[in-house]
């Protein structure tokens, strides 16, 4: 369903898009058309009067100018003078301009049946007011000023030519058609008129539309919307439609009539642009999807399953800068397998991978979740432990040496060991000198017996 927009933001949408409506105004076939027909060119000068007279019918639709008010009204009216412009001419031109508008508006899905209607009644009452001044400038005194008859079906010509118009009976019945609709529904039009209208619809357009559409004409109130109908040749296409009931004087309903414009590439054009960005969107969630796949790839450790070293260092510049902003504790441990080498010599490589994967899982399963540990290389892991003081990361330490001492892998027939090595952040610590001291600590390990923790202390 179209916005209802305020005249605020009407006006302010008619000004800013004033080039892009004029353009369009003046590439429209019926008006370059009729500009060849009289095989007159416009100059870059006379192109500006169109975008000032522009300025001033947008004006005269805000309510706030009359065309008296408007001096360049003069020059417009004398180039159409100057170029021998019909009456036909001359509504066509200005039903044009109108068509222009309605169409950014319809695009814009701001175009509600009040809108349309305001349009189309100042386009009236300016179309006559210029065209009166037009007939005096050639002398013309043939349609007084309080005689709209002419007028009026010079104007209902110049829609009849820019629109696609029908007209039917209040039951429904075609009494009328005109040129364009034959065209664009492939039918003659002795093959519409007596007939339904349903003769174009298309069987999958909802049968709610036309309810609501048929509720709101039989209550005399004009619908407008977007409806796909069928051509003879079982093609489709697609009309922005308005239809309004008329009323006979007693305020019964006559007929109705219903004036269309073919959105056919548009609604195709954005249907295809509904399925691009479909497309793009599941492309790019594959991306993000391969993205975070390669993150992850880039950041664990393939064997074990746990960080790796690299982003190892990410959380640990991260915490021991929090620990220092937040004056809280930050502990770490580092631990080696006892004697590895001699396992992957005497059992291979393939039951090292095993023994690997089996102390990462002790390991996981026996520290908090908020706690990080990762693979630092070989048979080395480190473990961070925010917000942990040096005694409780020494008795984590103990506690996780004693549990792979006393486990019983299965692949090996001797126990399992590991050496740790254990400190604490103190103020003036940077990474670096963290690392140094438990790398140290360790080493010591390694060199008092191994299967042993020593913290910083014994340093």
């Amino acid at each position: 369903m179209n916005r209802v927009i305020q005249i605020k933001e009407f006006s302010y949408l008619l000004k800013v898009n004033k080039n892009k409506i004029v353009d369009d105004w003046l590439e429209n076939e019926l008006v370059k058309d009729i500009f060849l027909t009289h095989q007159y060119v416009l100059t870059t000068e006379q192109k500006k009067v169109f975008y000032d007279i522009y300025e001033f019918i947008i004006g005269s639709m805000q309510w706030d100018l009359n065309v008296s008010d408007v001096s360049i009204k003069s020059r417009l009216l004398n180039i159409l003078n100057k170029a021998s412009f019909s009456t036909n001419d001359f509504f066509t031109l200005f039903a044009s301009l109108k068509n222009s508008i309605i169409l950014f508006f319809n695009l814009e899905g701001l175009l509600s049946f009040n809108l349309l209607r305001d349009i189309e009644n100042n386009f009236l009452a300016v179309a006559k007011d210029l065209f009166i001044i037009y007939e005096q400038i050639n002398d013309s005194n043939s349609i007084p000023k309080d005689d709209n008859t002419n007028l009026l079906n010079e104007y209902k010509k110049a829609v009849d030519l820019s629109n696609i118009v029908s007209k039917t009976n209040p039951k429904g019945i075609i009494t009328y058609v005109n040129d364009k609709f034959c065209e664009i529904s492939g039918y003659r039009r002795e093959e519409l008129v007596g007939k339904p209208h349903n003769i174009v619809r298309h069987p999958t357009m909802p049968s709610s539309t036309f309810q609501e559409l048929w509720n709101t004409i039989k209550n005399k109130k004009s619908w407008s919307g977007l409806i796909t109908n069928l051509k003879k040749d079982g093609r489709s296409y697609t009309v922005s439609s308005t239809i309004v009931p008329i009323l006979d004087i007693d305020g019964d309903i006559v007929e109705y009539i219903a004036i269309r414009n073919d959105v056919t590439d548009f609604e195709q054009a954005k249907e295809q642009l509904s399925t691009l960005n479909k497309a793009m969107k599941h492309k790019v969630d594959e991306l993000y999807s391969m993205a975070q796949t390669l993150e992850q790839q880039a950041s664990i450790d393939v064997l074990t399953g746990v960080f790796n070293r690299m982003k190892f260092e990410e959380f640990f510049e991260f915490e021991l800068q929090k620990a220092k902003m937040q004056r809280n504790p930050l502990s770490i441990i580092l631990l080696d397998i006892d004697d590895f080498k001699n396992i992957n010599d005497t059992f291979g490589h393939d039951i090292g991978d095993v023994i690997l994967k089996s102390i990462t899982n002790l390991i996981s399963s026996n520290i908090r979740a908020t706690d990080t540990v990762c693979r630092w290389g070989g048979e080395e892991f480190v473990i961070l432990l925010p917000g942990t003081h040096f005694e409780k990361a020494k008795y984590v330490a103990n506690n996780l040496r004693k549990i792979i001492n006393e486990h019983k892998f299965s692949v090996v027939p001797k126990e399992v060991t590991c050496s740790f090595g254990v400190a604490s952040l103190n103020d003036d610590d940077h990474k670096e000198s963290l690392f140094k001291r438990v790398d140290m600590t360790l080493y010591r390990a390694k060199n008092s017996g191994k299967n042993i923790v020593i913290g910083e202390e014994e340093l």
